[in-house]
């Protein structure tokens, strides 16, 4: 005679991944805490440099035409906030254009060295100029900074105004990358 009072395998292994599957997912519920920072870009300022260039002849562009210069730089006014228990280490910040046709261009945010110079360069900047943000700055608890990111892009006006969209990332070591979208940031474009 055979005996059936056990229990079948195949309930007992379901029974077994449902209580795992309850402990795991209790766990996770009870210590997630949320995303360990938040920020946005407050505003923008974009400056479009359009040049034509001609030296004659022999020395221009096709058949002796004017070179033609466009570019944008773009400066992006950010709220970084770290809302972990932890330090924050920032280690680096880009901003990716992505054109009207689809192609996308990134560009690193100014560093250091490079910030002042941009608006020596061209003054008509200078009004719009804030603190820059650092790279390889230490983020603590609870703390939120305030500053500027310069970017440049080798695009004429139109392009940049005809985009797809224009994100700022800001990367941290050991930390999912920080994604701000500017479509909603005021925007004030200098000629």
């Amino acid at each position: 005679m055979e005996d059936r009072s056990g229990l079948n395998p195949a309930v007992a292994v379901l029974i077994a991944m449902v209580l795992v599957g309850g402990v795991v997912g209790g766990y996770l519920w009870a210590t997630w805490t949320g995303p360990v920072h938040t920020g946005q870009v407050v505003s923008m300022t974009v400056y479009p440099i359009h040049r034509e260039m001609s030296t004659g002849s022999a020395l221009g562009g096709v058949n002796g035409g004017p070179n033609v210069y466009d570019e944008t730089i773009v400066l992006a006014n950010v709220k970084i906030k770290s809302t972990t228990k932890l330090p924050l280490f920032l280690q680096d910040m880009w901003g990716d254009l992505t054109l009207h046709n689809g192609t996308t261009q990134r560009d690193l945010a100014a560093g250091q060295a490079d910030f002042g110079k941009v608006f020596v360069a061209y003054p008509k900047l200078e009004a719009a100029e804030k603190t820059p943000i650092p790279r390889s700055i230490t983020l603590t608890p609870g703390q939120e900074i305030d500053g500027q990111m310069i970017f440049h892009f080798p695009v004429s006006k139109q392009d940049w105004d005809e985009r797809q969209s224009f994100v700022v990332t800001v990367e941290f070591t050991n930390q999912q990358p920080l994604v701000l979208q500017t479509a909603g940031a005021e925007t004030t474009t200098v000629e």
